[in-house]
């Protein structure tokens, strides 16, 4: 493993008076006041990097666990329950998901007699849906679609079936940074991002050797979103997590997703619509 180099830390300033006023107590404490607020609100939840011989152990636990997660299926077909909260309001959605890395995905809704009403497939490419109620069919740009539903574009290009399936699928290589958890849930690993500037942060337990958690950043250190993991399948379907929030999005956006009866295979599968005759079709680019 290549020597990993800590992110740097800047350094605090401090105020100097000569002869302290009420007035300047004053100013001091509204300083310090908003100091701590900003503090707490931004602090990271990691602490200074660890040693090298630390490093290097978790390292090889990691290429491990690549190892292990790399024998499990590349498809999943569940019962998927998603739950969406923004400023403008709360929306549900209940359906029959088929996702097959890295990012190829079919999504079904259908009413009390199992006849489908939605059903939207694409990739991070592409975007398709059908609604049988209007008979219309629509295809357009992923990243149109994004900027159309004020979907960051970095999450969009993230790792998505690491998102999904909460699998480690990089090599102890493309570490750049290792610390602990100031809460002393496990210790977190830095990735550069692959697709696009900036970087991921994940969680890892050690003892129980799953993720916890998922940071995105972007190119300016900014948090994209943040994913947390609940409860998950037994450790012969390979962690697979049946809780999934997602929260840090743009206007305090949150996604609650809940699966439920999932099925793990090794085939990997594209999905692409065709929309039946007599429906409208709308393509945008």
């Amino acid at each position: 493993m290549k020597k990993i180099k800590p992110i740097s830390n800047k350094k605090s300033m401090l105020w100097k008076t000569d002869k302290p006023s009420r007035l300047h107590i004053r100013h001091a404490l509204l300083l310090c006041f908003a100091a701590f607020v900003l503090a707490g609100c931004a602090s990271s939840p990691w602490t200074d990097p660890l040693k090298e011989t630390e490093a290097d152990a978790i390292a090889h636990q990691v290429d491990a666990l690549a190892a292990r997660d790399a024998a499990c299926g590349r498809t999943l077909e569940g019962d998927l329950v998603l739950f969406y909260q923004s400023p403008l309001g709360k929306k549900a959605l209940e359906g029959f998901l088929q996702f097959s890395m890295p990012s190829s995905y079919k999504f079904v809704v259908s009413n009390p007699f199992g006849q489908p009403v939605l059903v939207v497939a694409g990739n991070q490419d592409y975007f398709e849906a059908i609604n049988t109620l209007t008979k219309q069919y629509l295809t357009e740009n992923l990243a149109s679609f994004g900027l159309r539903n004020d979907i960051p574009s970095p999450f969009l290009k993230s790792d998505w079936s690491s998102l999904l399936t909460g699998r480690m699928q990089l090599s102890s290589r493309s570490i750049i940074d290792i610390r602990n958890d100031r809460e002393a849930r496990g210790v977190w690993l830095t990735f550069q991002n692959k697709q696009q500037a900036g970087v991921s942060h994940l969680l890892l337990d050690r003892e129980k050797e799953i993720f916890l958690v998922y940071i995105l950043e972007d190119g300016n250190g900014k948090k994209i979103a943040e994913i947390t993991y609940g409860k998950r399948m037994p450790a012969d379907t390979c962690h697979q997590p049946l809780e999934i929030n997602i929260a840090g999005l743009d206007y305090g956006t949150e996604i609650h997703i809940t699966l439920d009866n999932v099925i793990l295979s090794e085939q990997k599968k594209t999905y692409r619509l065709r929309p039946p005759a007599g429906y409208t079709r709308q393509y945008k680019p």
